[in-house]
């Protein structure tokens, strides 16, 4: 929105909640390590994620509550009745991460102006890293996320701002000649308030979280944890709904990494071979060893996520 138009009621537009991390110049693809045999890094990373703003995921239903303020809500996705972070959620969040900061293409966009050379490839003989990682058409991916289920804190009905869907025609998102200004993350701040009631992990929440893999080599595992956040510079990953609203602001804590040393034992042996703990400083100076990492991109990302954003106060209304 140009800044000489003004919203209903005559008040200026509000400042974008977010900014642009511009896109790879090149995608660098190779063949993946496959599933038929193990010669790289497997095992789980265990962790838990900290919510340092309300974290809503929705379950696609209105519910009915006690609050005579809101005596519908939009719930918060369950399993089997606990709130959770779907796996699914979380492999979205890191994979848009992990396409921002590396040569990767873009997997998921609406934007029309995407050069042909930043599109998937769609031979499994040629795949970028996050492809690689995340899987694409006709290769399965080699991460597994679980669901984070909440072990502490509690859930309550918050009232949001009404968002409008993104419209990627708008100029906002272009620069000269048409050209895409890069991928949109969301800035942290302080929480807007309105009339949309969701209901929310409460700030200060505690959930699990796992992630299994499998043949990833130690820069591809590092990637990863950079795009968690446990890298340098340190951010802090946005997910669920009411991003621009500065909800889902979560936090990785107490990483650790257990390997597989030899898979073959999962096949010969009756008992399940220990796993070993393998250094996280390690991983992370892996995946600048094997030049995975765009360091511009991780600047650039850094400064977008970087928390907490007490000079940000996140918009109410349209922006």
């Amino acid at each position: 929105m140009s800044n000489d138009r003004r919203n209903r009621g005559g008040a200026q537009p509000l400042p974008k909640p977010y900014d642009f991390v511009p896109l790879a110049s090149r995608i660098e693809c190779r063949a993946p390590e496959g599933h038929h045999r193990y010669t790289h890094l497997n095992g789980a990373l265990h962790a838990q994620l900290i919510a340092h703003s309300p974290v809503h995921v929705a379950s696609g239903l209105l519910e009915q509550t006690s609050n005579q303020r809101y005596p519908m809500v939009k719930a918060h996705f369950r399993v089997n009745g606990t709130p959770v972070i779907p796996g699914t959620s979380l492999k979205g969040c890191i994979r848009s991460i992990v396409e921002a900061i590396s040569s990767s293409s873009v997997s998921v966009t609406r934007a029309r102006q995407l050069p042909h050379k930043l599109k998937p490839s769609d031979k499994p003989e040629c795949l970028d890293v996050a492809q690689r990682i995340f899987g694409a058409l006709g290769y399965q991916g080699q991460v597994r996320f679980r669901d984070a289920v909440l072990i502490s804190g509690q859930t309550n009905i918050l009232g949001t701002p009404q968002l409008f869907r993104p419209r990627p025609e708008a100029p906002v998102y272009l620069e000269a000649k048409d050209r895409l200004k890069g991928r949109k993350f969301y800035m942290h701040g302080k929480p807007a308030s309105g009339d949309l009631p969701l209901e929310v992990c409460s700030v200060g929440s505690t959930l699990t979280f796992r992630m299994d893999f499998e043949n990833l080599t130690p820069g591809e595992l590092g990637l990863l944890l950079i795009a968690l956040g446990l890298g340098e510079p340190r951010w802090y990953p946005k997910l669920g709904g009411g991003k621009p609203a500065c909800l889902g602001t979560i936090e990785v804590v107490e990483p650790k990494v257990e390997i597989t040393e030899s898979m073959q034992q999962w096949y010969t042996d009756f008992d399940m071979p220990a796993p070993q703990a393998r250094d996280i400083p390690a991983l992370l100076q892996a995946a600048r060893d094997e030049r995975l990492v765009l360091e511009d991109k991780v600047r650039r990302l850094a400064d977008i996520l970087r928390w907490p954003r007490d000079d940000r106060q996140c918009p109410d209304r349209s922006y």
